[in-house]
């Protein structure tokens, strides 16, 4: 049997379904408890730098994040997808020698973007920041194969808290030189990170934490490893450089108040993503025709989580705003991402699934018409509202929604969302 490039025994197969289905509702708890940590924590950090950071260099230290998530795409050769799908098949379609391999080619890239897009921001590239951002892809880069590998086999428990770990050591550190009276810059959260970064490389080779692949040479095709990299840039283009792009032509500051929006609005769905990952191997075994009425019951009540996560972060932002050098704006930002965040939370199950099962050269074209909407996007709303870009995501949820119904209607025979809407009007008439 193959599904998206995965072989696996049918008996196998069927025996890892029946499992899976009696694993799901407390592994589902536990990954919906996991990632709960993981936004209290990076919600506690977020907001100690914000309130004893100075807005410059909070801002810097935005950019330098997005700069290292970009590179950890071409650090990985956008194998992450991969490794988790050859994770899966029988026998493991991936070796040691695909992790070696793909960070010889892959972590010399990714400094090479790291300089290139410092440049371009006009941050220094020389330098303390661009030495610890080179070190931190580096171990990164290893933990997100390991983790992606982990995630194949269905375990997912290190790769739902590894955020939250790193988002605990960066509060400490924050807390100690905020302790201390240090004036805090880019440079010591850098570092801090680093810690954290470690902290998690460690617990990465802890047996029972995490796997990794057997030893043997490489198996990945390099033509799939550079497909899956030009889908997973995409996808960053298309998912977390929005921050990249408003830092082009907006102050630091305005930087700093928007990545405190977009990491609270982006929560809700994360939480969903977080139990989903706990079913990686049941959307390995799906066939095309697979939606049924189970995985639109799905679907809906993560909506509902959603809307009820939303409100809690409502309230917790209008409460923090007077606390934090930029929360007024970061208050108005939000409530402008809610929309978009909101339409995620129902399509973000079967965009995984269709991520797991489809071809990567369909992935691709997909996410290049994505990103190519996104961007005139922001063409159009950058020049008619001046100092608004988070406008965008206004227009983004309209086209998110057709492109999802249009992408559903040909892989399933059906547009879910409007078949939802129409039989509700129906129940209700």
């Amino acid at each position: 049997m193959t599904t998206g490039g995965t072989r696996m025994n049918p008996l196998l197969h069927r025996a890892i379904g029946l499992a899976g289905m009696r694993a799901v509702p407390l592994r589902g708890l536990g990954a919906l408890a996991s990632r709960l940590y993981v936004y209290l924590s990076g919600f506690v950090a977020l907001f100690a730098m914000a309130a004893y950071v100075p807005p410059a260099e909070f801002g810097a230290y935005s950019i330098y994040q997005s700069v290292l998530e970009v590179a950890l795409v071409l650090g990985t050769l956008g194998s992450s997808l991969l490794f988790s799908r050859e994770a899966a098949a029988v026998p493991p379609g991936v070796r040691a020698g695909d992790v070696r391999r793909t960070l010889a080619i892959g972590l010399p890239l990714g400094t090479l973007l790291i300089a290139a897009i410092l440049q371009v921001q006009h941050l220094p590239v020389v330098g303390t920041p661009f030495l610890l951002m080179v070190a931190m892809l580096a171990v990164f880069s290893f933990i997100g194969l390991r983790l992606a590998y982990s995630r194949g086999l269905g375990h997912a428990g290190l790769l739902n808290l590894e955020a939250g770990i790193r988002a605990t050591v960066l509060f400490l550190g924050v807390a100690a030189l905020a302790a201390l009276g240090l004036e805090m810059s880019a440079s010591h959260l850098l570092l801090i990170n680093l810690v954290a970064l470690l902290v998690v490389g460690a617990a990465c080779l802890r047996r029972g934490w995490a796997a990794g692949p057997p030893p043997g040479p490489a198996l990945l095709a390099l033509g799939a490893q550079a497909r899956g990299t030009g889908y997973s840039l995409l996808m960053f283009l298309l998912r977390k450089s929005d921050l990249l792009i408003v830092a082009f032509f907006m102050p630091l500051g305005y930087v700093g108040a928007f990545k405190i929006a977009f990491l609270l609005a982006e929560a809700p769905s994360q939480f969903v993503q977080a139990f989903l990952y706990t079913r990686t191997r049941a959307m390995l075994g799906t066939e095309d025709g697979g939606a049924d009425a189970s995985t639109l019951r799905l679907a809906r009540q993560s909506f509902w989580l959603g809307c009820f996560l939303f409100a809690g972060l409502a309230v917790v932002i209008t409460v923090a705003a007077p606390l934090l050098k930029v929360g007024r704006e970061a208050l108005e930002i939000f409530l402008c991402l809610v929309p978009y965040f909101l339409l995620r939370t129902y399509t973000i199950h079967h965009e995984m699934q269709l991520s797991l099962v489809t071809p990567m050269g369909m992935l691709g074209r997909w996410a290049l018409l994505e990103v190519a909407l996104r961007l005139l996007s922001y063409a159009l709303v950058v020049p008619l509202f001046p100092g608004k870009p988070h406008y965008v995501f206004f227009l983004a949820c309209v086209t998110d929604f057709v492109l999802y119904e249009v992408r559903m209607r040909r892989q399933f025979g059906f547009y879910p969302i409007v078949r939802l809407v129409r039989g509700a009007c129906g129940s209700a008439s």
